[in-house]
């Protein structure tokens, strides 16, 4: 009976310290998991916009001098505001290719592929505009 009676007394503040101790490291590793998951994700997000934008720049551009001049433009003007609010600066490649040469031919496919070491890799496309 006296066994009973000890194993039934309840004990509040060993709950607490055992979930504090056995849940609270697998909570914080999780959270870390998942912040660096979110991160990667806006990473590749911003990548993926960039390249949609470097290419949507470069097809509605009047000729093709000033194609890659404008490509650039919005490259470098991503890269200052990015250096605003971030504390580095990384390389950021470009790469254009087209179906066919020349690039400006009206429904010619041109491939924007943007790189930054092994950080992230985006590529988009558009169409040359029928009615050039």
């Amino acid at each position: 009976m006296k066994i009973i009676r000890f194993l039934s007394k309840s004990n509040q503040g060993s709950a607490i310290s055992e979930f504090l101790i056995f849940t609270l490291p697998f909570f914080t590793i999780f959270l870390i998991f998942i912040t660096a998951i979110q991160n990667k994700s806006v990473a590749v997000h911003e990548a993926t916009n960039l390249a949609r934008q470097v290419v949507r720049a470069f097809v509605t551009s009047p000729n093709e001098e000033l194609a890659r001049v404008r490509a650039f433009q919005v490259i470098d003007i991503y890269q200052s505001k990015w250096a605003q609010s971030k504390a580095r600066v990384s390389q950021i490649n470009l790469e254009i290719s087209c179906n066919t040469y020349p690039c400006f031919k009206p429904g010619n496919q041109v491939t924007a592929t943007i790189s930054s070491g092994s950080d992230f890799k985006a590529s988009a496309t558009e169409y040359v505009d029928l009615w050039r």
